[in-house]
């Protein structure tokens, strides 16, 4: 009885706070959030005074929202989905546009390369229509029961949230394919979600999907790395930016002198006093600070931290005498997360079939029973298999404009190319009349490798998230 778990439901989620306040951290630095998190690094390991002087030139570059943006791109060119079954395409159609499944699965994406987690929530909203919810890895957890299969979740544990700031007052509503229950993580019960159901699941599957992006863990190992190298890129500019400021400033120092009726202009006096008495004497330091050598070990440990997470990165260009922001701007501009995106199609097609094929077609025979779901557009009953397929178009290794242009040259002198052919692979989206006008204007190939090409600059755009 999943009643007599809820102990064991609290001590997993009580165990388990570390990684959801992690994921909530995470998420809070994406949304935009992230000079909180350096203020109070400076000022734990900065003297009060020098803290108190530079605090206003913190520099919060965020790079989580960049790096994150830009690998996640599975469904910048959407999937293709195919019902084999055609009593059941009206059901996939419907849903694809109620769900606005391409831009929920965006999101989910954007979550997957954060958390290594996610879970599609559907739901019938206030107007009683369809809506998916994707639910970040802070609101959630999972735990199994299987003794054959501890990687496959079959306890969902959705966190509603907190009416006050103590733990113990957190709402919980947990689901197993058969059963419900709601309750307090103090153990207290919480009877009004369960007045119409008395603990039955009445979806008959758990009315989520959970998508994981380690398969040998059911909770997947955080990457630590990807919030330190967020903050930490911030502080080492910041402390740039401080170094910079004290060495518009040189400091006057005497020695042996009375500073009693000296007004002080400069930032700084240093006032010393020998142990024999000689002549008074004034000087200055001018204090020097090797900020490029910061901004090019900040460059540095970005393209180490982007291979290691399997990206390539391309030329870097010419850091040197630019600023920090241009190179590592560049570098993520030219990143090729072709292996991560390969990889994440993968997982997305597991998920969308079990979305399509396992759970969904079960809650939507509840909400038709119900009469949860009223719109006179939505399907009726789901009868038999529903033989949903995803497919993803391949991605293609990163290969710059230059190169590309190369390529396509070198063919054509050899021979292996028309001329037309060259532009239709440099210009896809060139109409047949365009590309036909260009080869009768005897245009030289330098001439178009230039002409715009906008469908390559969409994916990063497209992310809902992408503000």
């Amino acid at each position: 009885m999943l009643y007599e778990k809820r102990q064991e439901i609290i001590d997993y989620v009580k165990q388990h706070l570390p990684f959801l306040k992690q994921n909530e951290q995470a998420l809070d630095i994406y949304d935009g959030n992230l000079r909180p998190y350096i203020d109070d690094i400076l000022e734990k390991s900065l003297s009060d005074n020098y803290y108190n002087a530079i605090r206003d030139r913190i520099l919060p570059i965020n790079i989580l929202q960049r790096y994150v943006n830009k690998v996640s791109t599975t469904y910048s060119k959407p999937p293709q989905r195919e019902c084999e079954n055609e009593a059941n395409k009206p059901f996939l159609e419907y849903y694809e546009d109620a769900f606005d499944i391409n831009n929920s699965m965006m999101v989910a994406d954007t979550y997957s390369n954060m958390f290594k987690g996610f879970a599609l929530e559907p739901f019938i909203n206030n107007k009683n229509k369809p809506e998916l919810r994707v639910l970040s890895f802070d609101k959630f957890l999972v735990m199994s029961d299987s003794k054959s299969n501890p990687e496959e979740e079959t306890v969902f544990i959705k966190i509603m949230g907190c009416k006050s700031d103590k733990i113990d007052e957190t709402l919980l509503h947990v689901y197993t394919n058969d059963e419900f229950d709601a309750f307090y993580m103090n153990g207290a019960d919480a009877p009004e979600y369960l007045l119409e159901n008395d603990g039955v699941n009445l979806y008959g599957v758990i009315p989520f999907i959970y998508g994981k992006r380690q398969k040998h863990k059911l909770i997947p190992t955080l990457d630590s790395d990807m919030l330190s190298i967020s903050k930490a890129i911030s502080v080492m500019l910041s402390d740039a930016a401080g170094a910079q400021m004290f060495q518009c400033f040189s400091i006057l120092y005497g020695i042996n002198v009375n500073v009693e009726n000296i007004t002080m202009s400069p930032n700084a006096f240093w006032s010393f006093k020998s142990d024999e008495e000689k002549t008074p004497s004034v000087g200055s330091v001018k204090p020097e600070a090797d900020t490029q050598k910061v901004m090019e070990f900040v460059t540095n440990i970005f393209v180490l931290w982007l291979e290691t997470k399997g990206i390539r990165v391309g030329s870097m260009g010419n850091t040197q005498g630019t600023s920090t922001a241009s190179g590592i701007s560049k570098i993520i501009d030219e990143m090729d997360a072709y292996e991560v995106k390969k990889k994440s199609m993968q997982w997305f097609q597991l998920d969308e079939e079990e979305l399509w094929n396992e759970k969904l077609p079960a809650i939507h025979n509840f909400w038709i029973k119900s009469g949860m779901l009223v719109d006179s557009e939505a399907p009726s009953l789901v009868v038999g298999e529903m033989d949903i397929e995803v497919e993803f178009e391949q991605p293609q290794p990163f290969i710059s404009r230059t190169e590309e242009l190369a390529n396509v040259k070198a063919e054509m002198d050899m021979g292996i190319l028309t001329k037309e052919m060259a532009i239709k692979i440099l210009h896809p989206d060139y109409s047949e009349d365009l590309v036909s006008e260009l080869v009768e204007s005897g245009a030289k190939i330098n001439d178009v490798q230039f002409q715009p090409d906008m469908e390559a600059n969409k994916p990063d755009e497209m992310n809902p998230l992408n503000e």
